[in-house]
């Protein structure tokens, strides 16, 4: 709220102290379980064992709600100087091991220096809820290469946050986590998605989503799409700006469905009117640039996603069209002195082969733990941990191993002091292990670096390569011009003998 022309946000001061205790059920260890992934996804493509005049109708898997019937503009390529990082400051490359002629990340990369539009899936732990982190990234990224909006938002979630970067009010749902399965009904437990929690509501269960002008690229939007499950058939009414409404009657079926809307808009609302609904959230971006959705599970060391539907993320890719998937975790599996994590170096080799299979077309950034300090028993002074190093180098060699990306965040912590100098300058909390807004910002600032530089360095190569055919084609016109000027040059010499014989052979006063 805004009281004498300041800003306050809410704040939780006890979060260090608190549990998930009050959620219900009980958090839950996953194991990966490949077999049962590449099952549910072949399954996906089985054909149907029905005769051909019994097929049923097809289920519509998006509902459209077109009103801007105006072409949107879409955003002019990228320029090298437009994306060139600061030079006084150092990057910390993003490595990529892959080891083809055009990977994954690679053909990322020729994708935003192309202007094309660019999705990514930010999968983390409570380092970045709230949108910490990806609220910066997100905005540094389409202040370079163009969108607009706050991406994914959850419909609702079991336990109260805050989101500086959206509005979000939601009642009449039963919310469940991905970390505590066994609260959600039995029926339930198989449509997790990645963003970690589904929400069921019946009729009147109602939700708002507003976007909000912290950010220069937030404050309007002109597309949204509302993903959501309707078992049985059910009827929704989706209001744009309190105002204009739309009714959606959703045909029954197990499919991952989408509510696709262009319009421009501020809020977004949905009701459920008859039948019943899960829905997992609503996506307010802008038509074109870089959208990022932010998907944290506090507590989540990343083997959460083994709990997720296969065939639900491999709808959601399709629908959404990822093109990186950014893992993000570790923070809380570190032990004071531990360098021995080649256990979850393991699960982490396998985290990245679940996620490629639910985001084929997707390249994978893995990030490395952040800096984290402990407090000393005997001193009452906080210390380094003393296993930051150690986890990130097992994280960087399943990174390796998997010919996936990896980008060094300690290191560019440490580029900024490391933690002390988080804590000290208020970027981060006073536990030395959460980062808050303002450090969240400095290192999407540090990442979004390491991507600009990537695709400066593209556009450059690119630029280079056309004054070097510009300078082929210059080339070879001369040398075509010369050789016509050599044939001219020949065929007068061949032709001067003959026209002098022909003169001499002319009567004097004839010219």
């Amino acid at each position: 709220f805004e009281l004498f022309g300041m800003h306050f946000e809410s704040v939780d001061i006890l979060s260090s102290l608190r549990t998930d205790d009050a959620d219900g059920g009980e958090a839950v260890e996953y194991e990966a379980d490949i077999a049962r992934l590449e099952l549910e996804l072949a399954a996906m493509s089985a054909p149907a064992v029905e005769a051909v005049d019994t097929l049923p109708e097809p289920i519509p898997v998006r509902y459209e709600w077109i009103l801007e019937e105006e072409p949107m503009v879409k955003r002019r390529l990228p320029r090298s100087d437009e994306v060139r990082p600061v030079s006084d400051m150092r990057i910390i490359p993003i490595e990529d091991f892959d080891t083809v002629e055009l990977s994954r990340y690679e053909r990322l990369i020729e994708k935003m220096a192309d202007g094309e539009e660019v999705r990514i899936a930010f999968m983390g732990d409570s380092f970045v809820e709230g949108d910490i982190l990806t609220s910066d990234l997100r905005s540094e990224l389409q202040q370079s290469f163009g969108g607009r909006g706050v991406d994914f938002v959850p419909c609702d979630i079991p336990f109260a946050t805050a989101r500086r970067s959206v509005k979000r009010s939601a009642s009449g749902w039963s919310s469940y986590s991905v970390m505590k399965p066994k609260s959600a009904p039995e029926s339930l437990r198989d449509l997790f998605f990645v963003s970690g929690y589904i929400s069921e509501g019946k009729a009147g269960a109602k939700v708002r989503w507003q976007s909000t002008d912290i950010f220069p690229t937030i404050d309007s939007c002109s597309r949204a799409r509302i993903l959501l499950v309707s078992r049985d058939t059910s009827r929704v009414v989706v209001t744009l700006n309190d105002t204009l409404s739309h009714e959606v009657e959703i045909a029954g079926d197990e499919r991952l469905r989408e509510i696709y809307i262009e319009a421009p808009y501020k809020s977004l609302s949905m009701r459920v009117a008859e039948g019943k609904v899960v829905c997992y959230g609503a996506s307010l971006e802008g038509d074109g640039g870089v959208a990022v959705d932010n998907f944290s599970v506090r507590s989540n060391n990343g083997h959460a996603i083994f709990g997720t539907g296969a065939q639900i993320n491999r709808q959601a890719h399709d629908m959404l069209s990822y093109d990186l998937v950014v893992l993000q975790y570790g923070l809380n599996i570190m032990m004071p002195g531990q360098r021995n994590f080649s256990k979850y170096r393991d699960q982490l080799r396998d985290m990245i082969a679940y996620t490629e299979r639910c985001f084929p077309n997707a390249a994978i950034l893995v990030l490395g733990v952040s800096d984290r300090w402990i407090k000393d028993e005997e001193t009452g002074r906080f210390k380094p941990i003393g296993s930051v190093d150690a986890l990130t180098r097992h994280q960087r060699a399943a990174a390796d191993s998997s010919r996936v990306a990896f980008w060094n965040t300690s290191e560019a912590m440490a580029d900024l002091g490391g933690m002390p100098a988080f804590v000290r300058n208020g970027w981060a909390a006073g536990d030395y292990t959460h980062l808050n807004y303002a450090g969240g910002r400095r290192i999407a600032e540090a990442l979004a670096r390491s991507i600009r530089k990537a695709v400066y360095d593209c556009l450059v190569e690119r630029e280079e390569e056309r004054q070097r055919e510009e300078q082929r084609r210059m080339e070879e016109e001369l040398i075509r011009q010369m050789r016509i000027d050599l044939n001219i040059a020949n065929q007068r010499e061949a032709v001067t003998p003959i026209i002098n014989a022909i003169k001499e052979s002319l009567p004097t006063d004839v010219e």
